[in-house]
């Protein structure tokens, strides 16, 4: 295929509604059960259709999947299972057609210990690929290095056999971490970057961006927790730098956006890579809204989960830009952390509403406009997530049950979010002519596109209907300041949205019980529920779930 030139629009991430997609439990177009390009370019139409106008694809380059292709073997080659280079061509042309942008997903803090770099490095030690990754001598008794456990489980040191040092990896063995002190890596990748940005691809989403660069010392990690350890990871001394020089070389000469995906990051240390006057990434993407808050008492504080907006808002300020994120492929699906499966059309459509309408670039995952749900697993067989397993083998260590230790691993498994998608009513939900390559969730069977597409009152017709309002009012909600009305309501997240003279006020009711609170007066131009199902304005109420976005009088 011949590339076509392109250009990009400055600030075009800003107005962006982003559609991530799984590609392996999308579409299979070729019947061997797993998804592909193919799939995924037949389908751009229906993405087209909800109102997405940026696809965030998850990992595609050559990998062994031990980690789903977050252990990349080779950042410029296509893994077979997902189709050709031809296939990349093919879907970028196709969504350029549509006015859709492709994003690639990469993983810079590691790669595979299948990658040609990792193998040279263990073939000759003293060579040049040795220091492409962090080395250290255990202790005289064999222990690690130093303190660090892998995010996977385990510690984050493993020595190969025959040799008398150890390599970092901080998520799975099978992902060694790159040392990113040494310029030739970090040339490797800017040309990897490079290679896909010159096809036109839009930009990337960079995986655990903020754990690229490492204190040379390797000290000790005090007590703590996951979240406590990425703060620390992300307060390497160079990362500003590496940040800056990737921004430079890879892609502000395609005017391509750099989305970082910043676990460790405070909106005040966040605000800092996001300031225009000194470039580093465009927005980043953060998980400080991925899980319920917890009080005291172990319950979802709500009130706690609302100041999140604030703070993000308020610590990047006017200048930078946020992302909203509440679900994605590692993460159990949204109904059942922020919502209620019994009220699964209220709960998802609220949520929909809530993600759509901050001053922030929306990401929604494959499902979501659905309502899809968790899978009730019922066998280790039936898991394929390798922090799942690893979940379980430690759970036996520790003296748990196997029963237990299942319970555990079917509990947080990112499996929940990879099964197949439900299309149709027919054999396997349409995914696929063959047998997938995870099993089906049953209780998406009836939510599927085709079911939603007819129904009146769905899922998939409220995502539609609350893109379109975004898209329609356009720079409004883009650009508008962003308020809480009630920021210690316990149950009501009623914000104010105000450019100039025009202003929206959005309320929801974040609890599955009906909620008192005073709200505003005004013309309701959207809801999840119908007008002669809703409380009178005089009442004050908001039903179970239920959202409203107001056009003030």
């Amino acid at each position: 295929m011949t590339l076509t030139p392109h250009a990009f629009a400055p600030g075009w991430e800003r107005r962006a509604v982003v559609y991530q997609v799984y590609p392996k439990s999308f579409l299979d177009a070729d019947g061997d059960g797993i998804g592909d390009l193919p799939g995924l370019t037949e389908k751009l139409d229906y993405i087209a259709d909800l109102g997405a106008d940026t696809v965030w694809l998850c990992p595609i380059f050559k990998s062994p999947m031990i980690d789903q292709g977050y252990d990349m073997a080779d950042y410029t080659a296509v893994n077979p299972l997902f189709g050709t280079l031809e296939d990349v061509d093919a879907l970028i042309e196709e969504g350029r057609r549509r006015d859709i942008k492709i994003i690639l997903d990469i993983a810079l803090n590691h790669c595979s210990t299948q990658h040609p770099w990792f193998q040279e490095a263990l073939a000759n030690p003293g060579g040049p690929y040795a220091d492409y990754f962090i080395w250290r001598k255990p202790g005289a008794d064999g222990a690690a290095p130093n303190n660090w456990p892998s995010v996977f489980g385990g510690p984050a040191w493993t020595t190969p056999e025959g040799h008398d040092r150890a390599y970092l990896h901080l998520f799975d063995k099978s992902q060694a971490d790159l040392n990113w002190d040494n310029p030739a890596v970090r040339q490797e990748i800017y040309a990897a970057i490079r290679f896909w940005l010159a096809r036109g691809i839009a930009g990337f989403r960079l995986d655990v961006v903020t754990m690229i660069s490492k204190d040379p010392a390797l000290p000790d990690l005090p007590a703590g927790g996951l979240m406590d350890r990425y703060r620390i990871w992300a307060r390497g001394p160079n990362l500003h730098a590496y940040l800056r020089e990737m921004r430079r070389e890879a892609f502000d000469p395609y005017q391509a956006v750099a989305i970082g995906e910043a676990p460790g990051l405070t909106p005040e240390t966040a605000a800092a890579v996001l300031d225009p006057a000194d470039p580093m990434l465009h927005m980043v993407y953060h998980f400080d809204l991925v899980e319920p808050p917890r009080d005291e008492a172990g319950d979802y504080d709500r009130v706690a989960f609302k100041k999140v907006f604030t703070a993000w808002d308020q610590g990047v300020g006017p200048q930078g830009w946020n992302s909203v994120v509440l679900s994605n492929h590692d993460l159990s699906r949204i109904v059942h952390r922020f919502g209620d499966p019994a009220q699964r059309y209220e709960s998802a459509t609220m949520l929909l509403a809530l993600v759509l309408f901050q001053r922030a670039t929306p990401f929604l995952y494959q499902g979501d406009e659905l309502g899809l749900l968790n899978t009730p697993f019922t066998d280790m067989s039936e898991l394929d997530d390798v922090w799942a397993k690893t979940t379980y083998r430690e759970a036996l260590k520790k003296g748990r049950t196997p029963a237990e230790a299942f319970a555990k691993a079917a509990a947080m498994t990112r499996d929940h979010a990879r099964t197949p998608f439900p299309w149709t009513e027919g054999f396997g939900g349409g995914f696929s002519g063959g047998t997938p390559w995870l099993r089906t969730n049953p209780l998406n069977a009836p939510l599927n596109v085709e079911r939603q597409s007819r129904a009146t009152r769905s899922v998939l017709r409220f995502a539609k209907a609350a893109i379109a309002l975004r898209k329609a009012e356009a720079p409004f909600w883009q650009e508008a300041a962003f308020e809480d009305l009630l920021p210690e309501h316990p149950d009501v997240f009623l914000f104010q949205r105000k450019l100039g003279d025009q202003s929206r006020i959005v309320a929801l009711n974040l609890r599955g019980a009906r909620a008192e609170a005073p709200l505003p007066s005004g013309r309701v131009i959207l809801s999840n529920y119908r007008l002669q199902d809703r409380p009178r304005p005089e009442e004050g109420a908001l039903l179970p779930f239920e959202v409203r976005v107001y056009a003030p009088s």
